[in-house]
């Protein structure tokens, strides 16, 4: 193990992967739709574009442009999929260890989008009737088993 690993934050990458999960679940679930639609945009007939003199340069070829940025969109796409299913891969298991408690109380700290963490310690307030005090706490601690189940270690 390098020793750049010991002076990674961890809980500031746990964070962020909390953060990007609904973006990455975006990907896994438009993957299918979006490749559709850039291999349709490929295979594409253009309309006949007249002009005085014949063209014999590779730049007006519209169908060889069309055809190689399909290509490129394809290829960032498999690119963008591979990586959330990397993702999902790492992140899922350890999700799925923290208890139904610690879920929500990340999801509505961390994850739940145009919410600050005021109103997701609000939340969890309301419905544990407890102190904002008690909720920071209940959140850090759920904060530290994720990274824990993620990295190994929360420091």
């Amino acid at each position: 193990m390098s020793i750049m690993w010991n002076y990674l934050d961890k809980r500031r990458a746990t964070i962020a992967a909390l953060k990007d999960y609904d973006g990455m679940k975006f990907i896994i679930d438009s993957y299918q739709d979006d490749l559709k639609l850039a291999k349709d945009q490929m295979v594409g007939v253009s309309s006949p574009h007249y002009g005085f003199t014949p063209s014999t340069s590779s730049k007006d070829n519209s169908t060889e442009h069309r055809l190689i940025r399909g290509i490129d969109q394809t290829a960032k796409l498999n690119e963008r999929y591979q990586q959330a299913q990397l993702y999902f891969k790492w992140f899922e298991p350890a999700w799925q260890e923290l208890s139904d408690d610690e879920r929500f109380v990340l999801d509505v700290c961390y994850r739940t989008p145009n919410q600050s963490m005021n109103e997701g310690l609000t939340i969890m307030m309301d419905k544990y009737f407890i102190a904002k005090t008690t909720a920071y706490n209940r959140k850090n601690k759920a904060l530290d088993h994720l990274t824990l189940l993620l990295y190994g270690s929360h420091h």
